[in-house]
């Protein structure tokens, strides 16, 4: 496949010419369907940036240097197609210098390493290049931008000169003298990754965010971009992973318990002859027919979903601006780790940040989607009411409750000025088992609510300047978590039905 006709003279061709200037070579027929990917990631972020620049850089971030990686060198016979003037080709050779000093940094040598998702690797390439995207002066540089295609036929065979030569060159050249001037500006940028952000963020590959699969089919690029720029984001990645392993070891708990073969445990639509109810043979032949066609037919089964299948773990974070240094730091480490642990547990999560109101609920289900990025780059500036939190969200577990018939494990990771009135506690106590984590801050404070809570702890501030301290205070509290979880009392909702 080549592009089509009506197609030479577009954004595609100009694009796909642009890569007769690329300087990195790979042995791999997908390297410019990735380089694709990554331009349209980057472009929702509103960085346009020449498709061959994307390409050289993010092969850099992502594949190792070596035989079967990467080599440093001019498309000679493209160029030659070309023919630049003598002045260009000194500035593709400092730019191909530019292409050097990027791969030996120790934090390219480090991240390529790692299988990132395209959705990290474009807001990686923003951040390295988006601040030298923004200074460049050329009021065209938008122009007809569109989304290329990520069809391998499109890119396979195609001479990038050919269509090189079908359009003006100069806002190329003019943005790749722009690009060699900011040398060291584009250097400082990359030093600047996180690198423990961008490894716990990876460790999540294979989870969700908002959407779907890994960081989410529908990444919120945002949220994704201000965790790997974001100082007090990097604070909280560096001390979950000190946590996660331990977390990691624990298997996935199955969601179905089979039962002794002297008893039934459920009736179900699938199963095997033996076990058919008796009473569907009664049917009439053409409706007992219709009725194997439409799975309607009962069965005796000897395995059920476990009996907290409607058990609902709900994690309640402040984000208030009592809990800004330290505490945010322990408060999301301990949030992210406990949501991990309760997923491989087999339950169903919900988290929301609360203030003077409670943000938008993200909701992690059994396969373990944990919303990394959103936990990490959440910021809130609405001050506090606690009152209106919890009266909103004491209709909320009402609701769930009547309603969804949930059980309800309910964490408050809080700080020691959060007051809240005894009688809305109690309310509370009534619809959901309250597990209350308050991180006290430097001097004394009186924790009214806790004794109506079923369960809490305490963290105080001497806790939180130890590291070693601080995280094993973390991890006992995960693993008690943990164990409340399974330990439940049915008392604790006395007038359940």
């Amino acid at each position: 496949m080549t592009i089509p006709a009506d197609k030479q003279r577009s954004y595609l061709a100009r694009q796909v010419g642009t890569l007769a200037l690329s300087r990195v070579r790979v042995e791999s027929p997908m390297a410019p369907v990735r380089a694709a990917a990554w331009h349209n990631a980057i472009s929702r972020l509103g960085i346009y940036l020449p498709l061959f620049v994307i390409h050289d850089v993010g092969i850099l971030l992502t594949t190792p240097r070596g035989p079967t990686g990467w080599s440093l060198s001019p498309r000679v016979a493209s160029l030659a197609r070309i023919g630049p003037p003598r002045q260009i080709v000194e500035l593709l050779e400092r730019y191909g210098a530019l292409l050097g000093n990027i791969a030996g940094s120790e934090v390219v040598e480090k991240v390529s390493g790692w299988r990132m998702r395209d959705e990290l690797v474009a807001v990686l390439l923003t951040r390295v290049l988006g601040d030298t995207y923004n200074r460049w002066r050329d009021r065209t540089k938008s122009v007809g931008v569109e989304d290329l295609p990520l069809d391998l036929g499109v890119y396979a065979g195609v001479e990038p000169a050919k269509h090189f030569r079908a359009f003006d060159p100069q806002p190329i050249w003019g943005f790749l003298e722009h690009l060699v001037a900011q040398l060291l500006h584009i250097y400082t940028s990359i030093e600047l990754i996180d690198l423990d952000t961008v490894r716990l963020l990876g460790m999540f590959k294979e989870d969700s965010a908002h959407g779907s699969e890994a960081l989410g089919g529908a990444v919120d690029l945002v949220d994704l971009f201000s965790a790997l720029g974001s100082p007090e984001a990097n604070d909280v990645a560096n001390f979950s992973l000190e946590l996660l392993p331990s977390v990691l070891e624990t298997k996935r708990a199955s969601g179905v318990q089979t039962f002794a073969v002297d008893g039934y445990a459920s009736l179900e639509r699938k199963g095997n002859i033996d076990s058919l109810m008796l009473t569907e043979l009664a049917y009439d032949r053409e409706i007992f027919e219709q009725k194997v066609l439409d799975q309607e037919l009962l069965y005796y089964a000897h395995e059920r979903e476990r009996e907290e299948e409607h058990r609902l773990q709900y994690i309640l974070v402040d984000s208030s601006a009592s809990m800004r240094g330290q505490r945010q730091v322990f408060a999301r480490g301990l949030a992210l780790t406990l949501i991990k642990k309760l997923s491989l547990e087999g339950d169903e999560i919900w988290m929301r940040f609360f203030d003077s109101r409670l943000h938008e609920l993200v909701k992690v289900n059994r396969a373990g989607q944990v919303p990394v990025p959103y936990l990490l780059s959440f910021r809130s500036e609405r001050g506090r009411n606690y009152g209106k939190v919890f009266r909103q969200l004491f209709l909320e577990l009402t609701r769930l409750r009547r309603d969804q018939h949930r059980r309800v494990i309910l964490y408050i990771i809080t700080h020691g000025q959060c007051h809240i009135a005894p009688e809305l506690v109690s309310a509370l106590a009534q619809q959901a088992f309250l597990y209350g984590i308050v991180i006290l801050p430097s001097s004394e404070v009186t924790l009214e609510f806790t004794s109506l809570l079923h369960r809490y702890q305490v963290v105080d501030a001497s806790t939180l300047d130890s590291r070693a301290g601080r995280r094993d205070r973390a991890l006992g509290i995960v693993q008690d978590a943990s164990e409340s979880r399974r330990a439940e009392p049915l008392d604790a909702h006395p007038d359940r039905p």
